[in-house]
């Protein structure tokens, strides 16, 4: 047995408090200490309609689910724009190591390798800020 108050079971009813001490005042509703049985307002009415909150909260959520599915499609079109900048990047970092081989003759030990996998990496990754902030202007603040 579950007791709400009247400003509750007008609430999840969708009917008007005069409406619901109106219903107590014809003996279709019993009140016990100001409070009504739910299951007493099922059998009246049937079952609950929801509230004007719920619908504001509902449109607020199909909103806010929009507006995260265009940040998550934006975010795809970053995480694309980056690969492909990375690729270049690599693309670029090649054939400086070409031109470098190219211009060294000797010793040949000391010449820079071909393949930039042969050289050790430093652990430390730096990321051009400007790049990743003309991205995200690009994609975000048209």
């Amino acid at each position: 047995m579950s007791l709400i108050s009247i400003s509750e079971a007008s609430e999840l009813t969708a009917k008007s408090i005069p409406t619901i001490y109106r219903h107590i005042k014809d003996g279709e509703l019993s009140q016990t200490d100001n409070k009504i049985d739910v299951t007493e307002l099922l059998r009246l009415f049937g079952g609950f309609r929801p509230s004007a909150d719920y619908h504001r909260e509902n449109d607020l959520l199909r909103r806010s689910n929009a507006d995260l599915k265009q940040d998550k499609e934006k975010l795809y079109q970053i995480n694309d724009l980056l690969r492909r900048s990375n690729a270049d990047l690599k693309q670029d970092k090649e054939k400086l190591y070409r031109i470098i081989a190219s211009q060294q003759k000797w010793p040949p030990e000391q010449a820079v390798p071909l393949n930039p996998t042969e050289v050790r990496k430093p652990n430390k990754i730096v990321i051009d800020e400007s790049l990743t902030q003309r991205l995200i202007r690009k994609l975000f603040f048209k």
